[in-house]
């Protein structure tokens, strides 16, 4: 394996710890914390950084950062447009999904995204059912799952360092 592999795997990792930590945090408290985001966020950006260096194929750091803004944008959107149905901390998580899916392409990122949603569309609609219109779940573990399930599509098809 090489360096540039061991670097994202060790980005997937970092995130994968976060991602559990933040989404039984979501359960709990229905909050995402900020101190836990932004610290993974800034880890897995300086792991994808040496890879790029090491690979000598910038294209995934590039494409992380797209894919980052591609997650956050919609997320924003929603949030401002009605704040009560999404929290901030969902939009900051987002950011970072979309960041770990982008580096194997915006198009990750939004399958990552999406995925997400329809995951959680069983439960919420049974929630909506017995419980009105107004209620909510925590959306975290959603998007945790959809950004796992992507990135390990990803893997498993463009390899852990995608070429070009």
């Amino acid at each position: 394996m090489s360096a540039a592999a061991t670097l994202v795997l060790a980005a997937a990792s970092v995130w994968l710890t976060a991602a559990v930590s933040l989404s039984i945090i979501d359960q709990r408290t229905r909050t995402l914390p900020t101190r836990v985001i932004w610290p993974t966020a800034a880890a897995v950006w300086m792991l994808y950084s040496i890879a790029a260096l090491i690979s000598g194929v910038p294209g995934g750091l590039r494409d992380a950062a797209i894919g980052a803004l591609v997650c956050g944008t919609p997320l924003v959107a929603i949030h401002l447009i009605h704040p009560p149905s999404m929290g901030f901390g969902d939009v900051r998580f987002g950011v970072l999904n979309g960041l770990l899916c982008g580096w194997w392409g915006w198009h990750v990122a939004l399958v990552g995204l999406t995925a997400g949603f329809f995951i959680a569309l069983p439960e919420a609609l049974v929630v909506m059912v017995r419980h009105g219109p107004r209620s909510g779940r925590p959306l975290g573990p959603y998007l945790a799952a959809g950004t796992a399930a992507a990135v390990g599509w990803a893997m498993a098809t463009s390899g852990v360092v995608p070429a070009g």
